[in-house]
């Protein structure tokens, strides 16, 4: 049987990208293990925007190695699995010119509309994943997939 194609269309990989909180990001230790942490994020023009705290971890490992994978999903049972894996490279991104608007969007999804206060905390930066590759999948896409290959697969044998 063919692969399946469960990936997100352009329209649901905005939608589902907006939608969720939490984007667990894997970095490589200097020896190459790799170090995952969730962090809360923003989507925004084709961009993850995130907020860490300068020293740690995470920021010394891309400080050594900026390339970094992000997996976003949800869904409880197998069916309903959905996810999205941002493969590419984090940067800082004080200089960027759409701040102001991850701040407004970062407002909105996570402080109820305050300002968020990292601009105020000591050590703060905000970070950007800039996508070289973006893989993604929907479960929930399956019946509908096999049903689509079965019919290509009797329309062949007919």
């Amino acid at each position: 049987m063919a692969k399946l194609d469960l990936s997100l269309a352009p329209a649901e990989l905005q939608s589902f990208l907006s939608a969720q909180r939490t984007i667990r990001l894997a970095t490589a230790t200097p020896t190459g293990l790799p170090h995952v942490v969730p962090l809360w994020f923003v989507w925004v023009e084709g961009t993850v925007f995130m907020n860490s705290t300068l020293g740690n971890v995470t920021i010394r490992n891309l400080q050594r190695n900026p390339a970094a994978t992000g997996s976003i999903d949800d869904g409880e049972a197998y069916e309903e699995l959905r996810g999205v894996l941002i493969h590419g490279e984090v940067e800082r991104a004080h200089d960027d010119a759409r701040l102001e608007t991850v701040k407004s969007e970062w407002s909105k999804k996570y402080m109820r509309g305050k300002p968020p206060p990292y601009d105020r905390w000591k050590n703060r930066v905000w970070l950007r994943l800039v996508p070289r590759r973006i893989t993604s999948w929907d479960f929930r896409k399956i019946p509908e997939a096999k049903a689509r290959a079965a019919r290509r697969a009797e329309a062949a044998g007919a």
